[in-house]
């Protein structure tokens, strides 16, 4: 048999297949070894060859192979009626006293090692007036306090990802220029316990965007910066325990916003997904890059630039879903938006909640029961809100908190309880708080 007709059988057969299922001073700098941009880009473990069977990008849509999941019927597999829980309070613990300045402008991160250590990135000031700020990441010593680490003088946009046991964080260090990425080497304490490297990126400023991930095997990072030059890619091999990043493909989309927490996700099938702004006023959007070619492959974007994405979660189903906020038009709150779907039809699932406000960003993550959650702050800051589309299509929207919120962040524990990290302030006195769920 030829190689084009194994190429139609094996086509034919997927099809198939398919068809019947449903800022920093002198103590930044450290002794660590730079990281080195080695090519190329190694074999990815577990991943089978590249058949060819990829379909052309320019065929029409209903004949693309990697469309043909989202065109299939799906097998109607209901599962059980959601039982609601009941009202009850959340668990409400303060990590630590921040400035009025920063709990105002600010995000948290909140992550959770497989020991069940919580992990808190935050900025706290030397002073009520925040002259100098720090990215510090604070965490949980079971049954003990918090213990804070600060990492560097920074102000601005961060991350915070956390593999196995191990924090990671990506930075703008406006001090030194610079785009940086630590990691927590648990050697010393406070600054000294992160190893602390500047990125070869063009480096700009506040409007520089950045975000990070992981897989079984790597440590991601994407790099936007506000000049007119493409989005830079980073891998980390932390399976091996490799000592430098390598440098992938660029995306080439100049100018390009990040999303405003958890943009970039890998699938664990050989996939990574980035939520950007196409340019500096177009509509937000998903760019796929798949790893074990070096590439970026797809790009799908709303229609509508007013659709400001916050949050993404990549699903094992194949579904890329997303919370976002859509502009009222005026001045003031926008409202709730949830869309799940693929690269060719991202708004395939839409849920639009034109009654629940969206203050400013609202973070997204997906039950161990294939929940979906959106933690967000309501009703002008007054109040802490979360949205839970179980499997069977329910909606379960609460207060969870009664008072003022500012950047929260979403993570899952190890009992599948829902932690939330946000500030509040009450009169001049501003702190970092988390909440706890206290049912399962």
């Amino acid at each position: 048999m030829n190689m084009p007709e194994l190429m139609r059988h094996a086509m034919y057969a997927i099809i198939c297949l398919l068809l019947p299922l449903s800022a920093c001073q002198c103590e930044d700098e450290t002794d660590a070894r730079p990281w080195e941009l080695t090519e190329p880009w190694p074999d990815m473990p577990g991943l089978e060859p590249d058949l060819g069977l990829e379909p052309d990008l320019g065929l029409e849509p209903d004949l693309s192979l990697d469309m043909a999941p989202d065109l299939a019927e799906e097998i109607d597999m209901r599962p059980p009626p959601t039982e609601i829980p009941p009202e009850v309070d959340w668990e409400r613990e303060v990590v630590a006293e921040v400035s009025r300045n920063q709990a105002l402008n600010d995000r948290t991160s909140v992550g959770i090692g497989e020991d069940g250590t919580v992990w808190l990135g935050y900025h706290p000031c030397d002073d009520d007036f925040c002259n100098v700020s720090w990215l510090a990441v604070a965490h949980e010593r079971l049954g003990q306090d918090w213990v804070i680490e600060k990492v560097a003088r920074q102000r601005g946009t961060f991350g915070l990802d956390v593999y196995k046991n191990t924090p990671w964080v990506a930075y703008l260090d406006q001090e030194n220029g610079q785009f940086r990425v630590g990691q927590r080497n648990l050697r010393g304490s406070g600054a000294s316990a992160w190893t602390k490297t500047p990125m070869p990126v063009d480096y700009t400023g506040d409007f520089d965007g950045l975000d990070l991930t992981h897989d079984d095997d790597y440590m991601y990072v994407t790099f936007a910066s506000d000049l007119n030059t493409p989005v830079d890619l980073f891998a980390f091999d932390m399976a091996t325990g490799g000592e430098s990043f390598v440098e992938l493909s660029k995306l080439d989309v100049s100018d390009a916003s990040a999303a405003l927490e958890r943009g970039l996700q890998a699938d664990g099938k050989g996939n990574l997904y980035l939520v950007h702004r196409d340019g500096d006023s177009g509509p937000y959007g998903v760019a796929r890059f798949r790893l074990r070619d070096n590439i970026w492959d797809r790009q799908a974007y709303f229609g509508n630039p007013e659709i400001v994405v916050s949050s993404m979660v990549a699903r094992e189903n194949g579904d890329i879903c997303m919370s976002s906020t859509v502009s009222s038009g005026i001045f003031g709150d926008g409202s709730l938006e949830m869309t799940c779907g693929k690269m060719n039809n991202l708004r395939r699932g839409l849920w639009e909640h034109e009654d629940e406000s969206v203050s400013s960003y609202s973070s997204l993550i997906e039950g161990l029961d294939g929940s979906l959650i959106i933690a967000y702050n309501a009703g002008g800051n007054s109040r802490l809100r979360v949205a839970r589309r179980y499997p069977d299509g329910v909606w379960d929207i609460r207060t969870v908190f009664s008072g003022s919120s500012y950047g929260v962040s979403t993570a899952l524990d190890q009992q599948n309880r829902l932690l939330i990290s946000y500030y509040t302030c009450q009169g001049s006195r501003c702190t970092l708080e988390l909440l706890r769920q206290p049912y399962l």
